[in-house]
């Protein structure tokens, strides 16, 4: 083996080992990332449970269950939803 066979082999192990390093660091980010939506997902989830009838924007019949399963099936983008359409405007009513 050559020298410079020998150092692009030992260059290679480097990149190697560094991108391991890295894809391990950005995979822990990752799963935090995940665990605070999951969190988030199921704070939205419980608040709709609990939620009476009459404390929907809508006041609809039906407000209750279509905010369930938007929550059931959109996941984080039914929660962020959830959250500024319904939370957010009880909040407001609240406060004025």
């Amino acid at each position: 083996m050559s020298k410079s066979d020998s150092e692009w082999m030992v260059a290679g192990l480097i990149v190697f080992f560094a991108m391991i390093v890295f894809a391990y660091h950005i995979g822990q980010l990752l799963w935090g990332i995940i665990l605070i939506a999951l969190v988030f997902w199921m704070l939205m989830l419980a608040d709709c449970l609990r939620r009476g009838t009459d404390s929907f924007p809508g006041k609809g019949e039906y407000d209750k269950f279509i905010w369930s399963a938007a929550l059931i099936f959109l996941n984080f983008i039914g929660a962020i939803l959830y959250y500024y359409l319904v939370r957010k405007q009880d909040i407001i009513g609240e406060i004025s």
